[in-house]
């Protein structure tokens, strides 16, 4: 079976790897982020500029991290995923940290994302 439409656009969005000029495809100018305290660069971005700018600016502590989506549920205007976050710091350290995302999509684009995680691994994989 087919995806769903809002459920194609948030698998573009993981599919995307971090690709700033696709993820700018795929969230409304308008959007919130609001990332659970304890991530890196946890905190509530509002704008797409202040979400690519601001937020995604900790991609720099690692040298290869993705999000790699492993369920999708579709409730109305709503995409809920569950996955984890796989990356390297330079250090060498490996991490793996499970995550909940909430999406919500207007028009096609992705306006507003609740993440959620077990901040603790990654935490400890940045450690000096």
């Amino acid at each position: 079976m087919p995806d769903s439409p809002q459920i194609d656009v948030v698998r573009r969005f993981y599919d995307a790897k971090g690709d700033l000029a696709v993820i700018r495809s795929l969230v409304a100018p308008d959007a919130q982020w609001d990332v659970v305290e304890g991530f890196p660069n946890g905190g509530v971005y509002d704008g797409l500029d202040s979400i690519v700018d601001d937020f995604f600016g900790f991609l720099s502590l690692f040298s290869s991290f993705r999000a790699v989506a492993d369920e999708f549920h579709e409730a109305g205007d709503r995409v809920i995923t569950l996955g984890r976050y796989v990356g390297v710091t330079h250090g060498g350290r490996d991490v793996t940290s499970r995550f909940a995302h909430f999406f919500t999509l207007r028009d096609g684009l992705i306006v507003r994302l609740q993440q959620t995680n077990d901040t603790l691994p990654i935490a400890r994989a940045l450690e000096d």
